[in-house]
């Protein structure tokens, strides 16, 4: 077995050590513990695959991609915890209590020592090096680049060398300089343009360089990634599915009708479906954003509304995509807990198992 390349987080193992350069030469997959600081060790959950599908494909790998790791949600900027699954109180320690843990995305240049960030029209708060931290060490978490400043499709367009660096590889040296692990995992690019040539480019040109992996959008993917492909094919994207929120899914009920700009609500059923069709050799990345609970409080500025209190998930409903009903994301995890041939793992530790360099 080969170490990994100088890639150690004082007080913690990484999840995965492969023995082989390549995929085709993966015999063997040795899951290691990642230590939690000031708690008990957390181990990540290991499938148990038959050795033929060991000796040829490592996998199928899930992970828990938490977008721009968002705390909490807020009314005019001023945290409101109300009917909210918090990240880091409610979330966090639950997926640790399944032995999983998530990974978060991280716009740099937009993330304080301490205090939150405050996004999505004044009404969400994004994890302060602080808040990741602790979850890095007290829950295995592991954090990636949602580039530095989440910049629009016109300052790509119009980047300097400096400049795409910067929002690049640049964004990963700050991570690693606050002691996070899984920086080099992936770079996540903001927005609905990531086909874009201009934002092909700052990948191909730059993000390939460091990162193991570029998220892109491409909803025909549902998320199921073919890495025999992804690994050998530059500029090295990837794809997640994301669960967002809608109107509901019961035609005959006034949510039905609800007016969100984007989409319907994400049936759990919808995402299982697409876990149990799992294979080795294949990297589910599953995205979420804010989870909620009950109803909506009776905000004065923030504009989001839900209803997650019937027992049937085809009558819950957002009016925003950025809002999913926590009770079915539980239902989702509790479908992964329960395939043992399943990883729950980051996107570096998907790039050390096949082959990526960085």
């Amino acid at each position: 077995m080969t170490a990994k390349r100088g890639r150690k987080h004082p007080g913690r193992r990484r999840a995965w050590l492969l023995g082989a350069v390549t995929v085709a030469a993966a015999v063997a997959l040795v899951p290691t513990t990642r230590a939690a600081a000031g708690g008990p060790a957390l181990g990540l959950r290991t499938g148990a695959a038959s050795a033929s599908n060991a000796a040829t494909a490592p996998g199928p790998f899930v992970t828990l991609l938490f977008s721009r790791t968002e705390i909490s949600a807020a009314d005019n900027c001023i945290q409101d915890d109300d009917s909210i699954a918090r990240l880091d109180t409610t979330v966090a320690p639950y997926l640790q209590s399944l032995g999983m843990a998530g990974t978060g995305t991280l716009v740099t240049k937009r993330t304080d020592q301490s205090a939150r960030h405050c996004t999505h029209y004044n009404d969400d708060l994004t994890a302060s090096w602080d808040d990741a931290t602790n979850l890095a060490q007290n829950y295995g978490w592991s954090f990636v680049s949602h580039t530095a400043t989440y910049p629009g499709l016109a300052a790509i367009q119009n980047f300097t060398p400096a400049q795409a660096y910067a929002q690049t590889c640049g964004s990963l040296a700050t991570i690693k300089a606050h002691g996070l692990p899984g920086a080099a995992g992936m770079i996540a690019y903001p927005g609905s343009y990531t086909k874009n040539p201009a934002v092909v480019n700052l990948h191909t040109q730059y993000g390939d360089t460091c990162f193991d992996w570029g998220r892109q959008y491409n909803h025909a993917a549902h998320g199921q990634n073919d890495m025999a492909l992804a690994s050998t094919t530059p500029p090295h994207w990837v794809y997640p599915v994301a669960v967002v929120g809608g109107p509901c899914n019961v035609p005959t009920d006034p949510c039905y009708t609800v007016h969100v700009q984007n989409g319907r609500y994400t049936m759990p059923s919808t995402i299982i479906n697409q876990i149990h069709q799992l294979k080795p050799g294949m990297w589910y990345i599953f995205q979420a954003y804010i989870l909620v609970t009950g109803t909506n409080p009776d905000y004065t500025n923030d504009r989001m509304r839900w209803d997650c209190t019937d027992p049937n998930p085809a009558e819950h409903w957002t009016n925003v995509t950025v809002r999913y009903c926590y009770s079915d994301y539980q239902q989702i995890i509790q479908a992964i807990a329960a395939d043992p041939n399943i990883t729950v793992t980051d996107p570096q530790s998907v790039g050390e198992a096949y082959g990526r360099p960085y």
